[in-house]
């Protein structure tokens, strides 16, 4: 299955690498909530990276920052935390792998093994 393939056919989680924040210079937000701080930009990019997530294409990326930017302007009085300044999103496909109800998993299956690549 080609790149294009899975993220057409498959639903997808999104991360994003955000900059600004005092307990690190760098915020991996993720999947259920989930936040890590990273002091340097190279270590919360590999994190995400060995989590499966790649970069999205760069007007799609542009779309989804454009996104959040309006989202977070709409709260009346401002966000209630610091949402730091958006660097980056990432995206990984859900790829369904139980034959009952929806179960997703972490890796897709691919043409001889190659990885989604970064535009």
């Amino acid at each position: 299955m080609s790149t294009s393939e899975i993220t057409r056919k498959y639903p997808r989680c999104i991360a994003t690498i955000s900059a600004g924040f005092e307990k690190g210079d760098f915020l991996v937000r993720e999947e259920k909530g989930q936040r890590v701080y990273f002091d340097f930009f190279e270590e919360a990019f590999n994190y995400i990276a060995s989590k499966g997530y790649s970069r999205m294409p760069k007007g799609e990326e542009g779309e989804w920052m454009d996104l959040m930017e309006s989202i977070h302007a709409s709260v009346k009085g401002g966000m209630k935390y610091n949402t730091g300044r958006l660097l980056m999103v990432l995206h990984k496909p859900l790829i369904p792998t139980g034959e009952y109800g929806v179960v997703y998993g972490e890796e897709p299956e691919m043409e001889s093994n190659a990885m989604i690549p970064m535009p």
